[in-house]
């Protein structure tokens, strides 16, 4: 056989040393930074997915989309009432073929049904915390606090809007054929009319109106939080509303108009000119 010659091939104790340590130095510094980009990338799915759900609660209107809010008439008490019915009322269609009820499922289901309802490092998500209507995700350290906390809305939700309705009315006389805005009764003696705005309670369609005469506060008509006599008080949810609307003034006859109408929530103003003839 021949002889290996001295210094041909291997390493010596002190090479293999030297390498591990650069491996292991190479690994420390891998690793934090390893775990710092899944963090990142678990935070940017965490914030994706509060924005979605948020966008199922409270609806589109470039979708159009009315979102649990615009369809049942209130918040969700929990996450799980997006894709569970229950004993949830719907669905059904009301006036002018707007949707009342539970139309879930509103969230995409992921690999599991429950899915949506953890964070990206698997912590339940908080629900109506902070304030009403915010979600919260207790981030890469799974506790409360911290600095990380991830709370979608950034400000408590207020569901309701207002709607301001004028009625341009048609009136044709001897003289003239026209749009009356907004016609008074001490104009149009003994003129009548009924603005009703339908919504949500509870999956369910009812309406709030005005009728006979016009608001003392004088018109436009206003649904909002709370409205003048004779309409009771009424949280305007956001959604889609339909909006009908009937006026006589003597000695013409009776006029009607309908439309449907967007209100946002955060206590935003929707404007509605509905021409009666």
């Amino acid at each position: 056989m021949r002889g290996r010659r001295p210094g041909a091939g291997g390493f010596t104790l002190i090479e293999v040393i030297v390498v591990i340590a650069v491996i292991s130095i190479l690994a420390a510094m891998a690793v934090p930074y390893a775990v710092k980009i899944i963090d990142q990338s678990r935070e940017e799915a965490t914030r994706k997915q509060l924005e979605e759900i948020h966008r199922a609660i409270m609806g589109d209107p470039k979708g159009p989309t009315a979102g649990f809010l615009g369809d049942r008439g209130a918040l969700p008490a929990n996450l799980s009432m997006l894709n569970t019915q229950g004993t949830q009322a719907g669905p059904t269609t009301g006036a002018l073929g707007v949707k009342y009820g539970w139309y879930g499922p509103y969230v995409k289901i992921g690999y599991s049904a429950g899915a949506y309802l953890v964070d990206g490092w698997g912590t339940p998500l908080v629900y109506n915390s902070p304030g009403a209507g915010q979600i919260t995700s207790y981030g890469a350290n799974r506790v409360l606090g911290g600095g990380d906390d991830i709370v979608y809305p950034s400000s408590a939700v207020i569901p309701g809007g207002r709607l301001l309705v004028n009625l341009y009315v048609w009136r044709t006389d001897n003289t003239t054929s026209q749009y009356v805005l907004n016609p008074q009764p001490a104009s149009f003696p003994p003129m009548q009319m009924d603005v009703r705005m339908y919504y949500s309670a509870n999956g369910g369609e009812t309406y709030k109106f005005y009728t006979g005469t016009p608001p003392s506060t004088g018109p436009p008509y206003v649904f909002s939080t709370t409205q003048p006599a004779p309409a009771a008080p009424l949280s305007t949810h956001a959604g889609f509303h339909a909006v009908t609307a009937t006026c006589t003034l003597p000695p013409n006859p009776q006029v009607s108009g309908q439309a449907v109408v967007y209100i946002p929530e955060n206590n935003q103003q929707t404007i509605l000119n509905l021409y009666l003839r």
